[in-house]
């Protein structure tokens, strides 16, 4: 029973902050929209593109394959799989690096060439991709095929055992591989619908105005018994019956009226009214 009560003010509190927050959608679609813009323009124009260009390259650990028309075990290909961290972790070495610096007339160290370069096992088989990425189409794809050219005969310097052999060569790559413009506005956009409208809706959680009778109904559980109108008067009554602020400095003030509130005008004959009143009282 407890539980049913508790979850009962829960969605009366839900309901009521949302209820306030129902003029802040506007804006919060208006910050979602800018958020996206800003991301697409940002990505556009402030962020440098980036292409990636990929070789392909397998393993074999018989070194007598190629000349012999013998067919490949199970346990070659289990030896060729184990190979092939071995492969890739020589494949990173500075001796391999410089050699492709050295090949391409590079103007860069070892160092930066090994950021720009990813290797990777194709899962389950003999076969792994180097990735090259550069600011340069051109580029990335040149030193991919470098490294396709160099580092077989470099791996099997080192290792003495097994071979690699080239499954594709790098192509230019025509579109850049980051940044992702739909993936960078779609993310921003949804940055933005979520912190705004977490925004809005913990100002008006922690809000405890009194704004309307629903408020009190919300708040209390008591009945409304009635609501003090705000009067707005016109020029001829402020000017007539100016107020105590209105005389200290000299400005008309009108109040501000909330959702409980109603306006009321003195009509000419009420007014003529007031003054015969006051004409008599003399």
């Amino acid at each position: 029973m407890d539980q049913t009560t508790e979850n009962k003010d829960v969605e009366i509190d839900l309901g009521k902050i949302f209820y306030k927050m129902r003029g802040k959608f506007i804006y919060i679609i208006i910050i979602t929209i800018l958020a996206a813009i800003a991301s697409g323009f940002i990505t556009h124009f402030a962020i440098t593109p980036k292409y990636s260009a990929t070789t392909k390259m397998y393993v074999y650990s018989n070194t007598d394959r190629i000349s012999t028309d013998s067919t490949i075990t199970s346990n070659e290909i289990t030896a060729s799989q184990d190979l092939v961290n071995t492969y890739i972790y020589i494949l990173n070495s500075d001796t391999v690096l410089e050699a492709v610096i050295k090949d391409l007339d590079l103007n860069m160290t070892p160092n930066r060439l090994k950021r720009m370069i990813s290797a990777s096992q194709a899962p389950k088989t003999i076969a792994f991709e180097v990735t090259v990425t550069a600011n340069d189409p051109k580029s990335a794809a040149k030193i991919a095929n470098s490294i396709a050219k160099i580092a077989p005969n470099e791996i099997v310097r080192v290792v003495k055992a097994g071979g690699v052999e080239i499954i594709d060569y790098a192509k230019v790559p025509t579109a850049p591989s980051s940044p992702n413009l739909a993936k960078n506005v779609l993310i921003a956009a949804f940055a933005g619908l979520f912190l705004s409208f977490l925004a809005f809706f913990l100002y008006e959680f922690f809000d405890t105005t009194i704004t309307s009778e629903r408020d009190i109904l919300g708040e209390f559980e008591i009945p409304v018994l009635g609501t003090v109108p705000s009067l707005e008067l016109n020029t001829e009554m402020q000017s007539k019956y100016p107020t105590k602020s209105d005389k200290i400095a000299g400005t008309k003030t009108v109040n501000k009226k909330t959702d409980s509130d109603f306006v009321l005008k003195p009509s000419d004959e009420i007014l003529e009214n007031i003054q015969n009143a006051k004409g008599d009282d003399k």
